[in-house]
C-alpha cells in the first residue's frame, strides 16, 4: 500500500473499515456552490441510509461530500485548510453511459516558499501544505473544484443506475458517492499531470511534480527529461508507462495479485499469454485457472440488434457451448447478461472480446450472485485473433499468473493508464485498467470497491505530501507563485458500459 510502510498499510485497512471518520490531521471543507433548490440545496424529502441522517437529497449529498473529505484529511497532513468548491449538477450523460462527476486542481503553483522542486507545478492544496501556510488565503477561495451529475438516474441519463449515499459501503448496485468522492478528490489533491496528452506539452512549459515520476519502459526515461513529441509518443505506449514512485512500489507486493491472463495453448501458431481484464461478478481466478476448448456462443440476435455473436439472447448452439470456454463480442446487452447467457448454455467460461478499438482492457461492472462461472475481456484485436483460428481448435487456460503482478511492469512498478488512441481526461493520470484487484484511481468504477485508499496514498506522499507540515514563521512571505486556472479535470465515468 520498511517500517514505515507496516505503519501505511495499517492506516489504509483502517481507513476502509471507518465507521466514522477520523479525527482531521487536515481539515478539509466542502464549500457548498449550488443555487438554492437544487444540488446540496435539494429539499427532495430522502430516508436516512447507510449512516447518512440528512432527510432530504440535498443534506444527504453534502453529508457523503464531507464524509469523503474527512476521510482524506485523517490520512494527510498540513497546516493549511483545503476547501473543495463544489456543485451538483447536470454533466454529459446518455442512457447508457456518462460522466459521474469531475474534480481537480483550482491552481497549479510553482516556486513557493519551502517547494522541494524549483520551477515545478504542484497541485494548489499540496503547495500550501509543503508552504507551511495557505497559499490561496480567502474563505471564498478553494484549493480543489469538483462537479458531480445531479441527473443520475433519470430519464436519458444513466437511466438504471442511481446515487447511493450511504457512508457504510453496502451499496449493492447503485453507485456509491464516498468511492467517486475520493477518486475525484485524490485528482485535486496532485494525483494528475498537466501534460497535454495529444500533444505531450508540458503546461506553460513547465513540468509538473506528477510527471517528474513517469518512466518510459521502452526507453528507461522520465517524462521530465523528454521532449514534447517524446512524451507524446510514451503517453501511447500502452504496458510501458510505470509510476516511478518508491512508496507505490514497495506497496505492489501486498496490494496487487497475481495478473489475469489468457494462456493460448494452441494452436501453436498463437500459443502465448494475453492480458485481460476481469469482471466485478462471477468466480474469481486461481492460479491453477479454468482451461478448455474456446467456443463461439452463437445467439439469434434480438430485437436490441441484429448481432449473433453478443450473447444477448439464448445461445442456439447450447450443445456445442456446453463443458467449454464461451466467447461473445461487447456491445448491445450488459456484461452480467452475455455471462447469464453463457452460463445458461453450459459454458465453463466466459471470455468477452471488446467491439471498440484500443490497447487497454476492460474491467467490467455488474452485480449478480447467481453467476458462478469466471468472466474476463480481451481487447478487440486479441479477440480477433481467437476467432481467426477457432476452425484450427483454440484451446485457452484462464488463471492468475503467479510470475506477474497485475497492473506493475517487469521491475514492480504501477503503469499507468495509457491507451492508444488517447482517451482525453483519463490518460496517465490513472492506474492502469490491468490492474487486479480494482483500484481506487484507475480509470473506470469497479462496482466492487470500498473506501479504501490503496495505493494512491503512498503516491501521493512521493509527490510530496509531508507526514507533517511545520508552519512557517510569522509574517513569512509567499514568495514567487505562479498561478493558473486548471479546473475541474479526470471525469470519473461508470462502466465500462455494454
Amino acid at each position: 500500500m520498511g517500517a514505515r510502510f507496516r505503519i501505511l498499510a495499517a492506516a489504509v485497512l483502517f481507513a476502509a473499515a471507518l465507521a466514522a471518520p477520523l479525527p482531521a490531521a487536515v481539515t478539509i471543507l466542502i464549500i457548498n456552490a449550488d443555487d438554492p433548490g437544487v444540488g446540496f440545496n435539494d429539499p427532495t424529502p430522502a430516508t436516512p441510509i447507510g449512516g447518512n441522517t440528512g432527510t432530504t437529497v440535498g443534506e444527504q449529498r453534502l453529508q457523503a461530500f464531507q464524509y469523503a473529505a474527512d476521510l482524506w484529511g485523517a490520512l494527510l497532513d498540513s497546516n493549511a485548510e483545503i476547501r473543495i468548491h463544489a456543485q451538483f449538477k447536470p454533466l454529459d450523460c446518455t442512457a447508457t453511459d456518462g460522466t459521474l462527476g469531475a474534480a481537480g486542481p483550482s491552481e497549479m503553483l510553482r516556486d513557493f516558499p519551502n517547494a522541494p522542486e524549483p520551477n515545478t507545478w504542484y497541485a494548489a492544496a499540496l503547495a500550501s501544505a509543503l508552504a507551511g501556510r495557505d497559499l490561496l488565503p480567502g474563505t471564498d477561495v478553494a484549493e480543489i473544484r469538483a462537479q458531480f451529475n445531479s441527473n443520475i438516474g433519470t430519464s436519458g441519463c444513466l437511466e438504471t443506475d442511481h446515487w447511493y449515499y450511504g457512508l457504510d459501503s453496502q451499496h449493492g448496485d447503485s453507485i456509491d458517492l464516498v468511492t467517486v468522492l475520493l477518486h475525484e478528490f485524490a485528482h485535486g489533491l496532485g494525483f494528475e499531470t498537466v501534460v497535454d496528452p495529444t500533444t505531450g506539452a508540458e503546461f506553460m512549459g513547465v513540468p509538473d511534480i506528477f510527471e517528474k515520476h513517469i518512466l518510459d519502459d521502452s526507453t528507461n526515461t522520465h517524462w521530465g527529461a523528454m521532449t514534447a513529441p517524446e512524451r507524446q509518443a510514451s503517453t501511447i505506449n500502452t504496458g510501458a508507462v510505470a509510476m516511478d514512485s518508491p512508496r507505490v512500489t514497495a506497496a505492489v507486493p501486498t496490494t496487487l495479485r497475481n495478473a489475469p491472463t489468457l494462456s493460448i495453448t494452441a494452436p501453436a501458431s498463437i500459443a502465448g499469454d494475453v492480458t485481460v481484464g476481469t469482471a466485478a461478478f462471477g468466480a474469481p481466478l486461481t492460479t491453477a485457472g479454468v482451461s478448455g476448448a474456446l467456443v463461439a456462443l452463437e445467439d439469434p440476435g434480438d430485437a436490441a440488434g441484429p448481432s449473433t455473436t453478443d450473447g444477448c439472447s439464448a445461445a442456439t448452439n447450447a450443445s456445442a457451448v456446453a463443458g467449454h470456454v464461451a466467447l461473445v463480442d461487447r456491445g448491445t446487452c450488459s456484461f452480467v447478461q452475455k455471462a447469464l447467457t453463457a452460463q445458461a448454455a453450459g459454458a465453463t467460461a466466459l471470455v468477452v472480446a471488446n467491439n471498440a478499438a484500443g490497447t487497454s482492457v476492460l474491467g467490467m461492472a455488474g452485480s449478480d450472485s447467481s453467476i458462478t462461472i469466471v468472466v474476463v475481456s480481451v481487447t478487440q484485436a486479441d479477440g480477433a485473433t481467437l476467432r481467426q483460428n477457432l476452425a484450427a481448435g483454440v484451446t485457452v487456460n484462464l488463471l492468475l499468473d503467479p510470475s506477474r503482478r497485475s497492473g506493475a511492469d517487469g521491475a514492480g512498478r504501477m503503469l499507468l493508464y495509457a491507451p492508444n488512441p488517447v482517451v482525453e481526461g483519463s490518460s496517465t493520470s490513472h492506474w492502469d485498467t490491468s490492474a487486479y484487484p480494482p483500484l481506487l484511481m484507475q480509470p473506470n468504477l469497479g462496482s466492487d470497491l470500498t473506501h479504501g485508499v490503496d495505493l494512491t496514498l503512498p503516491l501521493l506522499q512521493d509527490l510530496g505530501w509531508p507526514a507533517a507540515a511545520p508552519p512557517l514563521p510569522p509574517g513569512e512571505p509567499r514568495g514567487a507563485v505562479d498561478a493558473v486556472e486548471h479546473g475541474p479535470e479526470h471525469p470519473r465515468v461508470i462502466g465500462p458500459r455494454p
